[in-house]
């Protein structure tokens, strides 16, 4: 796979951001990417566009679950409340995800994080992570 250069990941974002701007009027429209120039050049399938989208909300999302533990707020209306702050993108991903396979495996990997984050246990690499604070399950000997 080559390497991306500035150049390409500026025209990139570039492109990410005009299906935004276009997502705020209609986002069935938007979803139109051949008439965004370089769209599918540049990412070459409508389903890279949309998991680019898809990993920069999820990384938003993340982000604030995150905050959302440690500041021991309810983690519920977390995605309610980014969706809130960035309309354009949800309604987006939630149009897309009829037509797009690929999209709604990555929307279930982020069902899967919020639960996580929800139940307090967060792996990263085989890590179980819990609240703190919350009791470590014990073992009694054979």
């Amino acid at each position: 796979m080559a390497e991306m250069s500035w150049n390409d990941f500026r025209a990139r974002r570039a492109v990410l951001e005009e299906i935004l701007a276009r997502a705020h009027a209609d986002p069935a429209l938007a979803l139109r990417f051949d008439e965004v120039p370089g769209a599918i050049e540049l990412f070459g399938s409508a389903d890279n566009i949309l998991l680019s989208l898809q990993h920069r909300w999820s990384n938003h999302l993340a982000a604030r679950l995150d905050q959302a533990v440690e500041d021991g707020t309810p983690v519920n209306s977390t995605r309610k409340a980014l969706a809130a702050e960035q309309p354009a993108l949800r309604a987006l991903l939630d149009t897309a995800a009829a037509s797009s396979l690929p999209l709604r495996g990555s929307q279930r990997a982020e069902q899967r994080m919020i639960e996580a984050h929800h139940t307090g246990r967060l792996s990263g690499h085989g890590i179980e992570q819990r609240p703190i604070g919350a009791r470590t399950p014990t073992t009694t000997p054979a």
